[in-house]
Parts: structure tokens; C-alpha cells; sequence
């Protein structure tokens, strides 16, 4: 009668259907080969191509991971597709994951040696002690959304880090010797945590809870340092970077140079009308041996 008739036959089904599983497959194979942890962003893209659920949880027993397994984010992986069997098992890897060790490796006994000092701003009558300081968002009121300030999500510690990012002062395998993901390539000279909780604005909220000043012993020489303050993720548990500034920084053995930090935080709005976070951290001064007094 002229009309055609399109009909997929079963062999062409049956080659469809093995191709997607072989792309699923392929993609599971490829995430198992790299060594990068897993994301919540690998597990979702697994999911939405169609990679089997067995294939997901042997891939999460065999890799590293780094989730961000908040409430809402998890309500989000659900929104994806991510069922409960594979969020409680991201859980429990997250979980299991080893911590590196926050200690900066000690400088050689027989280098020479200077006193570096960094002083943040001591509290005064006008200023609280948290916006003095680097805030960020221990956990939101229900239905508050994140502020643009917040994207590496919320946190449950805080650490003031110093980095020299001096080429040849970074070790041999330093991330293995920095609790810190995501940074520049860095030696660490101090990782010291310590936060402070408070409330503001309906908001659970931490503050870097810092004793005013810092002394620590650096090798002589020329550094470019890296002044920071790092937030560990309240669902990954990993430490990134929420500031940091730097700058040039000569020691000089047996003397002191002091570098001064400007820091300070601001709430702004409420839960209701929208909120967002301005923080202040800039290097201020940097006095070496030889400039004087003050």
C-alpha cells in the first residue's frame, strides 16, 4: 500500500541494549582505573548513564572518595536518582576513609633558623570575636538556601595554615604531608585548628578561634608564603581552602619578622530575605629584620 512500516527488530534491540551496557561498563572501568577520589559528581554521572548498582558499590569499596553528604546535598542525590543503597553505602566509605596527619614536617636540626610572627586583629568593644575573624556556616535553618560566599559547603572545623609555595621548599610527595586538598603545591609550616562556635542571624555559625598571635620557626632564607584559613567539609571531612593571601617573606636566623593579617566577617540578611557572607583577609604588613622600628 506504500506506507512503510519502521519496526525495530529484536536483534537491533538486542545490539542497543549491549552497547549501553557496554558504555556503562567502559565508563565504571574507566572511574575504577582512576585514582583521583570519588565525587559526589562521579557517583551521579555513574548513575545517570545506567552503570549497574553492583558495579557502583565495588567501585566505592576500591577507591578513595571525597563526599559532601550534607542534607541537602543528599536530597539532591536522591533528586539524581543516587538510590539509599548507594548513599548509605558512600556513607560508610566516607567514613572509613583514612585522615592524613595535620603535623607540618619539623625543620632539619642543623638548618639555620628565624621566628615568624603573624598577628590577626585582638578584640576590641566594638567588634565580636566572630567578626574579627573567618566565619563560615556550621548548618543552615530549614529552607535557607547557601550563600554565594559558601561554595565549599558547610564545615565543622576550622584551621589557620601557613604555606611557602617557594619551589624548592615544596618536599618530595607533598600532598601526602598536607591534611589540605585543592591547594597549590605548598610545604606547610603550620596547620593549627581551633574554631569557636556562635549564632548570628538564625545561623549556626563557626569562627576561627585564633590566639592572636602565631609564632613559629621557619628555615633562613626566602619564602613565598601563603597565609590561610581551611574548613573541613562537614560531610567529606576534607580540609580546602576558604581564604588566603600571600607574600614574600625574607628570615633571618636568630631574628624575628612579624607579617600582620587584616581579617573580619560579615552576615548579612537573614534566612528569610537571603543572606551572604563578606570576609575580609588581606596581608597588611610584612616588618623583616632590618626595617626598624615600627
Amino acid at each position: 500500500d506504500g506506507r512503510a512500516v519502521m519496526a525495530a527488530r529484536p536483534t537491533d534491540r538486542r545490539a542497543a541494549l549491549t552497547l549501553a551496557a557496554l558504555a556503562a561498563l567502559t565508563m565504571a572501568t574507566a572511574a575504577a582505573t582512576d585514582q583521583r577520589p570519588l565525587t559526589n559528581e562521579d557517583i551521579v554521572r555513574l548513575v545517570m548513564t545506567g552503570t549497574d548498582e553492583k558495579a557502583i558499590l565495588r567501585l566505592l569499596e576500591e577507591r578513595r572518595v571525597d563526599f559532601d553528604l550534607d542534607t541537602e546535598i543528599v536530597t539532591e542525590l536522591r533528586t539524581a536518582g543516587v538510590n539509599d543503597a548507594i548513599i548509605e553505602a558512600m556513607r560508610r566509605r566516607q567514613a572509613a576513609m583514612p585522615r592524613p596527619a595535620i603535623d607540618p614536617a619539623p625543620a632539619p636540626a642543623d638548618e639555620a633558623a628565624g621566628i615568624l610572627e603573624i598577628a590577626l586583629p585582638a578584640a576590641d568593644d566594638d567588634t565580636d570575636d566572630a567578626e574579627r575573624s573567618v566565619i563560615a556556616a556550621r548548618s543552615l535553618p530549614k529552607g535557607a538556601r547557601r550563600p554565594p560566599g559558601l561554595e565549599v559547603g558547610l564545615v565543622d572545623d576550622l584551621a589557620f595554615a601557613v604555606m611557602c609555595t617557594t619551589g624548592h621548599h615544596v618536599p618530595d610527595h607533598w600532598e601526602a604531608r598536607t591534611p589540605i586538598e585543592g591547594a597549590p603545591r605548598h610545604g606547610l609550616l603550620l596547620f593549627e585548628p581551633g574554631a569557636a562556635a556562635a549564632t548570628k542571624k538564625g545561623f549556626e555559625i563557626l569562627y576561627l578561634d585564633h590566639p592572636g598571635i602565631y609564632r613559629l620557626e621557619v628555615p633562613e632564607g626566602r619564602h613565598a608564603l601563603q597565609f590561610a584559613v581551611a574548613g573541613r567539609g562537614a560531610g567529606s571531612g576534607a580540609w580546602r581552602l576558604l581564604v588566603a593571601d600571600g607574600a614574600p617573606v625574607s628570615i633571618e636566623a636568630g631574628a624575628v619578622t612579624r607579617v600582620t593579617i587584616e581579617s573580619g566577617s560579615r552576615l548579612r540578611g537573614s534566612y528569610r530575605t537571603g543572606f551572604g557572607l563578606d570576609v575580609r583577609w588581606k596581608v597588611a604588613a610584612v616588618r623583616e629584620p632590618g626595617d626598624g622600628p615600627p
